[in-house]
């Protein structure tokens, strides 16, 4: 099986918790885009716009990979710049009281799965009477290197640095021939094909800094989102363990982060589990179980978000159309859950 081939393939819809008004604090902005990463196409948006990053507010990051549409919205005194470009859409559609990150209820799933002609009854059967663990997605993990995350790094600031310079292999030519350029302390290199802050970086270094010092170059976004991807290995962690000790029948799959289990049964578990901040006793042995010292956290303590998530969902209108190539699936999920769970649950990859 098969899914992503192009983007018009895997279609997301934002969905709002409420009605847009014809006034309102927020002034909300419909964004569509295909095969475009949503933190870059926000920078464009302000840049364009001439405001600050900060004053728009969004309810996540969408796959790049995929065609979606979100909303977005900024203080009602301030307008955006419209957009209407092949890949890249954005509109006002009205306003709220609340900014999008508080309005931004789940999203709508138009999916097709090619390679496809039956989907397994038993797990479908099991995806709608009980639901799936609301584990996070596969691309949630992009960031992990040989089962290493930057949190395991904190205690060696050159370690953490040089940790987000290690190459991927999904990433392009030019950005992997960047980052090993500035491994090896070719900084000039590294500065001609890097972007971003790992440019600045690169060019700091090139100007006879050291690596301790360009540590502090680290922009809080990157270290938010590393500490986000802990807190999800941990939820996943934690969650597979409560499943393992309350089911019988369950199938195991490999991901980046390790082993995600799925019952094939009804489980007992909470039905929420609270993300992990520092010194959270519901996480502290499984920091210790993947080697990561809990006192190297303290510091980044503003970093990590402070939550509760569901353990398991439901696809809520899930329908299934045979169609040229594969299953079309459509369905819904709440906020924060990923379309690839039950997908790989139902075809045992992704």
């Amino acid at each position: 099986m098969k899914i992503k081939s192009t983007p018009e393939s895997f279609k997301v819809e934002e969905l709002l918790s409420q009605p847009l008004s014809p006034s309102g604090k927020y002034r909300v902005y419909r964004l569509w885009k295909r095969g475009l990463e949503t933190l870059p196409v926000l920078r464009r948006v302000a840049a364009e716009s001439s405001l600050p990053l900060r004053l728009i507010s969004y309810g996540g990051l969408k796959d790049k990979n995929a065609e979606t549409v979100q909303f977005i919205s900024v203080p009602s005194r301030f307008r955006l710049k419209e957009f209407d470009l092949p890949n890249l859409k954005l509109k006002e559609v009205g306003f709220l009281n609340v900014p999008v990150e508080k309005a931004v209820s789940g999203n709508r799933f138009e999916i097709l799965v090619e390679g496809v002609s039956e989907v397994p009854a038993e797990r479908l059967a099991v995806l709608k009477e009980y639901g799936f663990p609301n584990y996070y997605g596969e691309q949630r993990f992009t960031s992990i290197r040989n089962g290493e995350l930057f949190a395991h790094h904190l205690k060696d600031g050159e370690g953490a640095l040089l940790f987000l310079f290690r190459p991927a292999g999904w990433e392009s030519s030019r950005e992997r021939k960047g980052k090993r350029a500035f491994l090896i302390g070719d900084y000039g290199t590294a500065e001609k094909l890097l972007k971003g802050w790992r440019r600045k970086v690169a060019a700091f270094m090139k100007r006879g800094g050291t690596l301790r010092e360009a540590f502090r170059l680290i922009p809080d976004e990157e270290i938010e989102f590393q500490m986000n991807v802990l807190q999800s290995l941990l939820f996943n962690e934690k969650l597979k363990k409560l499943v393992k000790n309350s089911a019988a029948k369950t199938v195991k799959f490999k991901y980046r982060g390790g082993e995600l289990l799925f019952p094939l049964e009804r489980v007992s578990v909470p039905g929420e589990l609270p993300s992990y901040t520092h010194g959270s006793e519901v996480y502290r042995d499984l920091l210790e179980e993947i080697g990561i010292d809990e006192n190297s956290l303290k510091p980044y303590g503003k970093h990590f978000h402070s939550f509760f998530r569901k353990t398991f969902v439901k696809p809520e209108n899930l329908k299934v159309e045979r169609v040229s190539g594969g299953l079309l699936f459509n369905f819904t999920l709440p906020r924060g859950s990923y379309a690839t769970v039950p997908l790989r649950f139902l075809f045992s990859s992704v």
